[in-house]
């Protein structure tokens, strides 16, 4: 219903507090329950949570305050209604104490531990309300035919002092409780920070740490890749040459026997002519002469094939022992770098080094064990080699740590001990045991 129908109707309104109260009713439609149980242990009359609720005998329940300042009480009628329904009953029936209805309202604040507001010890709530005018107390449309329109609106001015919730506050306070939250996540973030710094820094260290190790792997592998490749150049080369001797001889044999074929052709031919010769006195004459020349032609094939194969078969001895001298050479130089290798792989292992090696001692394989050997080596003659003293240094060296490791030893008395790099490797003060500077267990 419209105001002006209201005015026509011969009701008398107080406009004044009637804008004031339609303009709060913008901000009143932020505080409209949204929970369905909420709506449900609300009020209609405050549309707050019931406090001290009572139920009329239509079964609608409200609060004991609001009924009582309610357009259909306290006028002086014999006959009562229920503000929800208009239910009418008389005054002596009035409404009943809900005390299950206050336990459960009751439990339901405790469990959701809202902050409510209160108006004269009733709690009050703001609902957002159609474009139509309701009364501020009620909340019931004006065009209701049951609505007392003779009643002064001004009446239920005290309805409208209800103090809304503080936005701000509400702001402050939620910004409040942010605050440590974002202090605690500025602390995570500045620690993940360092941490992400100190993983960087270790990225790049172990990328660095690789990159090294990978350059000094890589060169160990291309000098033995070379020493491969050299020594089967070389020895290509070397089998070639001797090949190239051998096959040479043969040729100059070939050919020699094929001058000789085609000299004795010849002479065969020159014999035929001369049996052929019919002058008696002439063939007589220059027999000598040609007897002469036949024998100066008359070679042995057999003896110059029999040179042939020996000269084959020394150049073949020959290049047996020039290739073991080149595998023995190999073998020494691949040894060092697989030493090199083994330092880089594994720093910590302890390897004999075969240049130090006394030449009574004879090294294992995988460079760990020393053995004495009663007939000297024909060991390459080197600065770092010890000839005066049986002994054999390790290839790796340390200046600082603990280490540890297993020896055995059987067979004769050995000693283990450590010394500097420059133990001399010749004379009485090369020996371990009796050096200055060195410490050994006998």
């Amino acid at each position: 219903m419209t105001f002006g129908a209201l005015v026509a109707n011969g009701a008398t309104f107080s406009f004044t507090k009637l804008l004031k109260s339609l303009a709060k009713l913008p901000e009143m439609a932020s505080s409209f329950p949204e929970n369905p149980l909420e709506l449900e242990l609300s009020c209609s009359i405050c549309l707050q949570l019931f406090f001290d609720p009572v139920t009329l005998h239509c079964g609608h329940s409200f609060c004991f305050a609001c009924l009582k300042k309610s357009r259909s009480f306290n006028k002086g009628l014999d006959v009562n209604c229920c503000p929800d329904c208009r239910a009418e009953f008389p005054d002596s029936e009035f409404a009943q104490r809900n005390f299950k209805l206050k336990n459960i309202v009751q439990s339901y604040k405790a469990t959701t531990a809202e902050e409510v507001t209160h108006h004269r010890g009733v709690e009050v709530k703001v609902l957002a309300v159609k474009n139509d005018p309701l009364c501020p107390s009620q909340g019931e449309d004006g065009c209701n035919p049951m609505w007392n329109t003779g009643e002064d609106v001004a009446d239920h001015a005290d309805c409208m002092q209800i103090k809304l919730f503080n936005e701000q506050a509400q702001m402050s306070k939620h910004r409040s409780r942010l605050t440590p939250v974002m202090m605690d996540i500025q602390t995570k973030i500045e620690l993940v920070d360092d941490l992400l710094a100190k993983a960087k820094e270790n990225e790049a260290t172990v990328k660095t740490s690789n990159m090294n190790f990978k350059a000094e792997v890589k060169t160990v592998l291309k000098e033995m890749e070379a020493l491969l490749r050299d020594y089967s150049t070389a020895g290509m080369e070397h089998v070639e040459t001797q090949l190239r001797a051998r096959e040479e001889v043969l040729e100059t044999r070939v050919q020699t026997l094929s001058d000789i074929r085609r000299q004795l052709t010849e002479t065969k031919l020159t014999v035929k002519t001369f049996l052929e010769e019919q002058d008696e006195i002439r063939f007589c004459n220059e027999i000598p002469e040609f007897e002469k020349l036949v024998a100066s032609m008359i070679v042995e094939p057999q003896k110059i094939g029999v040179s042939d194969e020996n000269v084959a078969n020394i150049n073949m001895t020959h290049l047996c022992e020039e290739m073991e001298h080149r595998n023995h050479d190999l073998r020494l130089k691949l040894g060092a770098s697989q030493r090199r290798l083994r330092n880089i792989l594994n720093p910590s292992e302890v390897t004999f080094d075969s240049d130090t090696l006394h030449p009574s001692l004879l090294l294992s394989e995988d460079l760990k064990t020393v053995s004495f050997s009663v007939v000297k080596q024909p060991y390459p003659a080197g600065p770092q080699r010890f000839t005066s003293y049986f002994q054999a240094l390790s290839s790796q060296s340390f200046s600082k740590g603990e280490h540890c490791w297993i020896l055995q030893a059987e067979g004769c008395p050995w000693v283990l001990g450590l010394c500097y790099g420059g133990l001399p490797r010749s004379g009485t003060e090369s020996g371990i045991e009796s050096r200055t500077g060195a410490w050994c267990l006998m």
